[in-house]
């Protein structure tokens, strides 16, 4: 049998596996995260990067077997992904690249959109939750607004259904985050269609649940705001201010609150220079989104940094805000990323790929409300 042939039934028969499978119902009632049984769900998160990426494949693959490092995070605790992708990687005829085929040898001759296929599918053969994130409009670099000169509303919307569509029967696929980190141009509540992120989020929303209804809906935020926002100092994608004056159209069970969080080993903000750092920081978290986290869902899409390896100031930073999420109800969130190789932050890896940072695990226990789990074996 060819290669090009054995590849398409392989990819036929993980696509049968995928549409097959009874599909769970995921909604928020009274500001949790619940199944179809009514159980409440804890996404203990970590973001794998690589799809949303011009590699089009999970990062690390260079270096390591994919299962095997799906299996060791799930051996430290994580039930859950957030899972970047970018427009090409849908694309029926792109190929991955960085990928060690004598260490991943069932991904020989894939598509991009065939390894994805196998990635998710084994995320819920594991049981481990996935929500998937539209991240990067080029595959390179992440977008002020939903739409480029290059990548229009349109297409956005389209990509944001075929996801829908191909994962809406998988059962550990809980829904979509719309839009990675709306920033700069990126309004709320304005009236310019253009620039107001609040009404693409809720077209966005109404066409993944027009083909996808029972998935939950990732809304993230945006930086500075014209109106209803105390400005400055907001990292992309992290400030929900502009909610409190324009509440977003999107169904109440569906949608999660999804804003990100970052700290000095990503940029030095004023506050954190100030005397009183870190006593400072819960006023601005509950400017920029904790205010909403009694009446919404609410979880951070992505935090992390170096944590102390880098600035001194981050691990502060970070045992802070685990503090203050506890304090608000939140035990849960993504963080990010599990690979090395997010220059200003590292990853829960070292960069031999293969090393857990052990004192990250033990803040993430903190915010679980977990006990440690034996090593696995990587």
């Amino acid at each position: 049998m060819s290669i090009f042939r054995a590849a398409n039934t392989l990819a036929l028969a993980t696509i049968l596996a995928l549409t097959t499978a009874p599909a769970f119902s995921y909604s928020i009632s009274k500001n949790k995260i619940v199944d179809d049984k009514g159980k409440v769900v804890q996404l203990r998160g970590v973001n794998v990067s690589g799809f949303e990426s011009a590699s089009h494949v999970m990062d690390g693959l260079w270096v390591r077997n994919w299962k095997e490092m799906i299996n060791q995070m799930q051996g430290f605790g994580f039930n859950a992904v957030r899972l970047p992708f970018c427009p090409a990687t849908l694309r029926s005829d792109t190929m991955p690249s960085s990928i060690d085929y004598s260490r991943n040898a069932d991904l020989q001759g894939l598509t991009s959109l065939q390894v994805l296929d196998k990635v998710i599918n084994e995320f819920n053969a594991r049981g481990m939750y996935v929500l998937l994130d539209h991240h990067t409009p080029d595959c390179a670099s992440i977008s002020e607004l939903w739409y480029t000169g290059t990548y229009s509303q349109a297409q956005w919307l389209n990509d944001l259904r075929f996801v829908a569509n191909r994962y809406k029967n998988v059962p550990s696929v809980i829904g979509v985050d719309l839009k990675n980190e709306p920033h700069g141009a990126a309004t709320w509540g304005t009236g310019n269609a253009d620039t107001d992120w609040n009404k693409a989020a809720e077209r966005g929303a109404a066409a993944v649940l027009a083909v996808a209804p029972k998935w939950i809906i990732a809304v993230e935020g945006i930086t500075d705001n014209p109106v209803c926002s105390t400005n400055g100092g907001i990292f992309w994608g992290g400030s929900l201010q502009p909610l409190a004056c324009t509440p977003l159209n999107i169904p109440a069970n569906r949608l999660l609150l999804a804003p990100h969080a970052y700290g000095p080993d990503v940029y030095v903000q004023s506050y954190f220079n100030d005397s009183n750092f870190p006593n400072n920081m819960p006023a601005i978290w509950d400017r920029h989104f904790g205010q909403f986290a009694g009446n919404h869902a609410l979880l951070l899409g992505e935090f992390g940094g170096k944590y102390g390896e880098g600035d001194a100031r981050d691990k502060v930073w970070q045992d802070a805000l685990v503090k203050y999420l506890r304090s608000k109800g939140i035990n849960q969130g993504f963080y990010w990323p599990w690979g090395p190789n997010s220059v200003d932050t590292g990853g829960i890896l070292r960069d031999d790929w293969t090393t857990v940072r052990k004192d990250k695990m033990t803040l993430l226990r903190t915010l679980w409300g977990t006990k440690p789990t034996p090593t696995p074996t990587p």
